[in-house]
């Protein structure tokens, strides 16, 4: 999922969502958890965050690997004998039905569907098997279809949590129920924006802008009941064996965007997998308590707006709009934040 952004840091994922509008995920980004609804707004990203697509290209909420070939002109498509290479395998024509045996990140190529680092493994009609650009591939949803090509999907967390391991393609454990709207969202999340807030010293209405920022108030949660995007971080990229620590229970893969000099780029990252909302909201704030490039927005605890600032500054996003955006979520007079900071 990309050339992996793996940093510890989190997913501006879902979305960058106008303040009032309701953002969805590509597949790439998010990130994040559904079908990628008519309306999308463009993405932010972290270094271990997510971000949200310019064009919808989901037809259906239905998991499926089929996918169509959709060109910007000419009437076919080579496929590539390894991903992003130029020697070739077979061609697929305009509009011809594919069904995709796995994903992986590779170089960027551009298409129908913007710039996209995943490509898809088919099988030809001649026996051959290649790889094509999933920017040029519509899917009938924003997730991965198929699984990371190489490697396998992990079971079900159980026992102890080792902590490390392979990511599955979809989630292992009970996705949260989005909220019916964002006012419903910040009711059920401010107490733990509050909780957290006493706990690590993150102000209670930077946690909930945050959350609403990247889970499109709770409706995009990668996949993973993942509020803020967090990804997992790489320990042996060959492997494909990922870190996600003690809070969560695993990671999944999972389409997002990511800014690459001024242009977005789909790629599949890895995110942190939660039971819940209450451990995806405690990770948030220790993540941010321990990691030493956040210190210095602590010295902003009673200050929402310079503590935004700061963790942007920071990274937490590379979207250089990051901070504006969840300051205007913040202080936004028809359903303000701060009132949870008292």
């Amino acid at each position: 999922m990309m050339l992996l952004r793996h940093a510890t840091a989190p997913l501006a994922t879902c979305a960058i969502l106008a303040v009032g509008a309701i953002a969805v995920p590509s597949a790439a980004h998010a990130s994040t958890g559904g079908a990628a609804p008519s309306t999308v707004t463009a993405p932010t990203t972290t270094t271990e965050a997510s971000s949200k697509p310019t064009t919808s290209r989901a037809t259906s909420s239905k998991s499926s690997s089929t996918g169509y070939i959709r060109l910007k002109s000419g009437s076919g498509l080579k496929v590539r004998r390894t991903p992003g290479r130029a020697s070739y395998v077979g061609t697929v024509r305009r509009n011809q039905a594919i069904r995709i045996i796995c994903q992986v990140n590779a170089g960027v190529a551009s298409g129908k569907y913007g710039h996209s680092r995943i490509w898809n493994r088919i099988k030809l009609s001649n026996g051959r098997t290649g790889y094509v650009a999933d920017a040029s591939v519509e899917v009938v949803k924003t997730a991965l279809v198929a699984p990371y090509c190489g490697w396998p999907n992990p079971g079900k967390p159980e026992g102890d949590n080792p902590q490390q391991g392979r990511c599955s393609s979809t989630a292992t454990v009970p996705l949260v129920d989005g909220p019916a709207d964002r006012a419903a969202f910040v009711k059920a999340a401010g107490p733990l924006a509050r909780a957290s807030s006493a706990r690590t010293g993150v102000p209670a209405s930077v946690t909930l802008a945050q959350a609403i920022l990247e889970s499109a108030s709770g409706t995009l949660t990668a996949g993973a009941n993942n509020y803020f995007g967090i990804k997992a971080r790489v320990v042996d990229e060959d492997d494909g064996i990922f870190r996600w620590e003690s809070t969560a229970v695993g990671c999944v893969h999972k389409p997002t965007y990511e800014s690459e000099g001024k242009r977005l780029v789909r790629q599949i990252g890895q995110f942190r997998m939660y039971r819940g909302m209450q451990e995806s909201f405690y990770d948030h704030g220790m993540f941010l308590r321990e990691n030493s490039r956040y210190a210095p927005a602590f010295k902003h605890s009673d200050d929402p707006a310079n503590f935004a600032r700061a963790i942007a500054k920071a990274g937490y996003a590379t979207d250089p709009s990051y901070a504006n955006l969840l300051i205007r979520l913040i202080t936004n007079k028809s359903l303000p934040l701060t009132p949870y900071d008292r």
